[in-house]
């Protein structure tokens, strides 16, 4: 599971999804569901919130987070699918589940990287209702300097990635394991049933190899309906 002036080439008609576009623009078709994690068996809109709100927003390109405007198109949750169009750039893109008045909000759904100089572009969101995701930002440092190193001078090459272990704290045998692309510095894990983790966060080279002089270890709590828990910003220490 990737900045800043919005010009007038874009135009919205939010209150039914109608987009205009321009031939600088691109377009991005966000696609959503519901799942019950547990058993994976599908769910639909939950009552009372009939509105689905796709939102962008631009990626800054030092600190790899969302900055700037937010871009905001709606559509009826029922259709599971709605289409937006973008200027070049690269953004966060996420789903929130609203209420008929847009006055309570069920859920916001990850964020997806999206970076629409490589032109159209489609996400997938799962929106589950039992569970949820953590997202982490990171660079990795000199352990002894705390100087910021790339990733190839830390050693993780295109083989390599960066590695969060998600421990459930009731369960202590339950591990789950998400790899991220080192130089995307930001990642969300694969989905995990609500309740309290240990995250242990390392780089690692095309071995698996850990890189770091030790684990960065956060704990953190997911929770549901689809929460998305931010680790913050994780400085790994290369060794």
């Amino acid at each position: 599971m990737k900045n800043l002036v919005l010009g007038a080439l874009l135009a919205v008609a939010s209150s039914t999804g109608c987009i205009i576009t321009s031939d600088s623009d691109s377009v991005v078709t966000a696609r959503w569901t519901f799942t019950h994690l547990a058993d994976r068996s599908p769910r639909s809109c939950p009552v009372g919130f009939t509105t689905a709100t796709i939102v962008s927003q631009p990626t800054d390109p030092v600190t790899h987070r969302g900055a700037g405007t937010t871009i905001v198109d709606k559509f009826d949750c029922a259709d599971g699918i709605g289409t937006i169009s973008l200027p070049d750039d690269s953004y966060l893109v996420w789903v929130e589940i609203e209420s008929d008045d847009g006055s309570q909000t069920y859920t916001k759904s990850q964020q997806t990287f999206v970076d629409t100089a490589f032109g159209d572009a489609t996400i997938d969101i799962d929106i589950l209702d039992d569970g949820g995701y953590f997202f982490l930002t990171w660079d990795l440092v000199d352990s002894v300097t705390q100087k910021p190193l790339a990733c190839s001078e830390a050693g993780v090459t295109s083989d390599g990635s960066v590695e969060a272990i998600s421990t459930n704290m009731a369960t202590s045998q339950k591990i789950i394991t998400d790899k991220f692309t080192c130089e995307d510095h930001f990642g969300t894990t694969d989905a995990l049933l609500a309740g309290n983790y240990t995250v242990a966060i390392d780089a690692l080279d095309s071995t698996d190899r850990a890189l770091s002089s030790r684990s960065t270890t956060v704990s953190k709590t997911i929770t549901a309906p689809d929460g998305l828990t931010d680790l913050g910003h994780i400085l790994i220490p290369i060794q």
